[in-house]
């Protein structure tokens, strides 16, 4: 079979030197050589943008009044031995302690091209140490930023860097030496520190330039330990793999989940959860504490910056949020 013949036909990848964690899986599916969600989306197209980019913001004048920022804190006792704990850093960039190994999601740490930050990254890159593992749910500019990985990547070699397929060429110019691509259900393989990765599936898509629409994969992880269940969702919008991911790993203690950039509904929907989708999200996990992400950290949508969050408070009890004076730079026990 010629060369672009196998990149027109339909096509399965994954990781050969990983598992499967679900029966009958046979990878992820190719359409053209890009990859499609489950449902066999591929995410707004140019026309829907340009329909957001001339409709009017109904809530433009609340938007614009709208002072609320989270609290910034700096507590580097996370990058230290201590019990499992959680230290969110604005958007999805978390740093978990598991069985005193450091988990950094998503990272971050500077303005996007023409979208400056809304609050500081709690803490300088330099000192961003004893980082053990990177994990990237796609390569969405405000998932994984360049400047900020080759930063910490230099001051942590040895991290072993965790990613979704065709990620990996990316990751090692910018200096990562141990990258590891999976499709979707398939496990990392495990080693000394008793930690657990699965890779999953989400509702997105993936671009950095023009062209490349859908060329890498995207997805959630999961995290297992004898003490910890957690689900990280990158970048999704709602859909059936929430439920599935609970009849697969269940229990699922801690659900981190994304909140913002839900607005304009018609744009927004097949990429992004609202607050009440990642409330249902966290319902479909059988979750009981609640982590929002993806919020207050870019203004990327219509939605005035306050509403995620407040409408997340109204929709959970207390006692199902990890707290409910989120920080960024604060730590919290899991």
């Amino acid at each position: 079979m010629s060369e672009n013949k196998l990149k027109t036909e339909p096509r399965f990848e994954f990781n050969r030197d990983l598992n499967f964690v679900k029966d009958g899986i046979r990878g992820n599916l190719t359409v053209r050589n890009r990859f499609v969600n489950e449902d066999f989306s591929f995410g707004a197209g140019f026309s829907t943008v340009l329909q957001w980019m001339f409709t009017a913001n109904p809530q433009r004048r609340q938007k614009k009044t709208d002072a609320y920022r989270p609290k910034v804190e700096h507590d580097d006792s996370i990058f230290h031995n201590g019990p499992d704990a959680i230290c969110w850093l604005g958007h999805s960039t978390f740093i978990l302690r598991i069985n005193n190994k450091r988990l950094l999601t998503d990272p971050i740490a500077y303005d996007l091209p023409g979208v400056k930050r809304l609050i500081p990254f709690p803490f300088k890159t330099k000192d961003v140490v004893n980082i053990d593992y990177i994990l990237l749910s796609h390569s969405h500019r405000d998932h994984f930023d360049r400047r900020t990985f080759k930063e910490i990547v230099k001051r942590n070699p040895d991290v072993k860097v965790l990613c979704p397929l065709r990620m990996k060429q990316l990751l090692q110019r910018e200096g990562a030496r141990f990258v590891t691509e999976a499709a979707w259900y398939q496990e990392f393989k495990s080693d000394e520190s008793g930690i657990r990765f699965v890779f999953l599936p989400a509702k997105h898509w993936n671009r950095r330039y023009m062209h490349d629409t859908n060329r890498e994969l995207w997805g959630a992880f999961w995290i297992g330990s004898q003490n910890q269940s957690i689900y990280f969702a990158g970048d999704t919008a709602y859909h059936t793999h929430f439920r599935d991911a609970q009849k697969l790993l269940a229990p699922i203690k801690h659900a981190m989940l994304p909140i913002g950039a839900y607005k304009p509904s018609f744009m927004m929907k097949d990429s992004h959860t609202s607050p009440d989708e990642a409330v249902q999200a966290f319902r479909d996990l059988g979750s009981t504490k609640f982590i929002p992400m993806h919020f207050a950290t870019y203004d990327l949508s219509d939605e005035p910056v306050s509403e995620p969050i407040n409408t997340v408070h109204k929709l959970l009890s207390p006692g199902e949020l990890l707290t409910s004076d989120f920080a960024a730079g604060r730590v919290y026990l899991l």
